[in-house]
């Protein structure tokens, strides 16, 4: 009897990059990276509560080659653990050539597809076209729905779409083109939408934070195939980095008008903070204490309470009064050059506010 209103549940990720150095984050890389080893525990995790049947990883499973033995273990114990048939296919920071994968025995439920091709998942239902990095020629001819094949048909790539004004290696059109039901792509670190007629497609995202322009929190997709019905697809957390509760996009604007000393700001900064806090914090407003607002002794003082952090200075510097003799001397000038050109009384005042802003050790 012919199986009716089949419905299957799949999760896919990408650009994981377990065994990545973080050394744009000093000392806080190795914490960062059991957030990301965290992380990918945390798909399958994921992948059993939304009732998943299988796991996609398009690509960048490793941040390259050459990782450690101790990464690659981990990678197989959590796979082999999970128990759900996994699919994973080269990317171009782990390439098919020097893949970790290729020269080792693999758990039953772990297929690696290290060129363009088509893997069965009979138990499933489930067919897919898998389309590593570095094999682009062959993808347009590959990306093809087969009358006979599975009732449920995906591809798996690793590549770009083009960006504004750019090339990429997948093109938009070989996606509506395909007569798929969802197309799971890997490269770009943040999710995106690239759906084409009724053929759904998506970069998951990495699962954690790579790089902090990132979107976060990191999430992995859940995708629902059900036939006739175009795929559904939800985004479910797995990264720990968080942008601040009130900068939903990272950019957190603070207002330096109401503080009388560097320190009282800090305190304050201080509280929008947490471990996996990733923000670029615009200071904006008039500074109008009498000592300089030192921006890179500020973010040194902050970056120990959070993941990333970038100070932006667009704030402007309050009215100063001259506190030394030699300072006292540099407002009469100002002041002498004032009275005899009044048409540019206004520039010479500016000039004497900048002057004194500097001597006392502020930075433009």
């Amino acid at each position: 009897m012919a199986k009716q209103n089949l419905v299957l549940r799949i999760a896919h990720t990408a650009d994981v990059h377990l065994g990545r150095a973080f050394g744009y984050l000093g000392e806080l890389a190795s914490a960062h990276q059991e957030r990301l080893k965290r992380a990918f525990r945390r798909v399958f995790e994921q992948a059993g509560r939304y009732g998943c049947a299988a796991v996609l990883i398009a690509g960048d499973l490793f941040d390259s080659p050459s990782v450690g033995r101790a990464w690659v273990a981990f990678a197989l114990e959590v796979i082999e653990g999970a128990r759900l048939p996994t699919v994973v296919i080269p990317g171009n920071h782990d390439p098919a050539e020097r893949h970790p994968f290729r020269e080792i025995d693999l758990p039953s439920n772990l297929h690696f597809a290290v060129e363009t091709g088509r893997v069965r998942l009979r138990e499933l239902d489930l067919e897919l076209v898998a389309c590593p990095a570095g094999d682009s020629a062959r993808w347009e001819a590959a990306l093809r729905r087969d009358p006979n094949g599975a009732p449920f048909q995906v591809a798996l790539m690793h590549g770009s779409m083009p960006s504004a004004g750019g090339h990429g290696d997948i093109q938009p059109q070989w996606v509506g083109a395909s007569g798929l039901d969802y197309v799971a792509l890997g490269d770009w670190h943040s999710p995106q939408e690239w759906t084409q007629g009724r053929t759904v497609c998506w970069y998951s995202g990495a699962p954690e934070m790579i790089l902090p322009r990132q979107r976060l929190p990191a999430t992995m997709c859940v995708v629902e195939l059900a036939q006739r019905h175009p795929a559904r697809v939800a985004h479910a957390i797995t990264g720990e980095a968080r942008y601040p509760d009130d900068a939903p996009d990272g950019a957190l604007e603070w207002d330096v008008s109401r503080y009388a000393d560097a320190q009282s700001l800090l305190r304050d900064l201080k509280t929008a903070l947490t471990p996996e806090t990733v923000a670029a914090v615009r200071l904006v407003g008039r500074w109008s204490a009498e000592e300089p607002l030192d921006v890179p002794m500020l973010t040194e003082s902050l970056q120990p309470h959070c993941l990333w952090l970038e100070v932006v200075p667009a704030f402007q510097v309050g009215q100063l009064t001259p506190q030394t003799p030699f300072e006292s001397l540099l407002v009469q000038v100002a002041q002498d050059y004032a009275t005899h050109a009044p048409q540019q009384a206004e520039l010479y005042r500016e000039a004497a506010q900048l002057s004194l802003y500097l001597l006392r050790g502020g930075r433009l």
